[in-house]
């Protein structure tokens, strides 16, 4: 079954491609003495970027989601 790449939410793919992307630089820099410890690092990070926009009353929703 091929992708409709026309349905796909672009904005929502780059906001959370970018969330990933500082997530894992921040992760990197800081984790720079274990690579376990930077990849664990990295994934809360992105957990704690992901809650925080989806979460937080700040009046801006993903693309595509419900306001919380």
């Amino acid at each position: 079954m091929p992708i409709d790449w026309a349905s796909v939410n672009w904005v929502n793919v780059l906001l959370l491609s970018g969330f990933a992307f500082v997530a894992g630089l921040i992760g990197n820099l800081l984790g720079y003495k274990s690579r376990l410890f930077g990849a664990i690092l990295t994934g809360v990070l992105f957990a704690a970027a992901y809650i925080f926009w989806t979460y937080y009353p700040h009046g801006i929703v993903l693309p595509g989601t419900k306001p919380a």
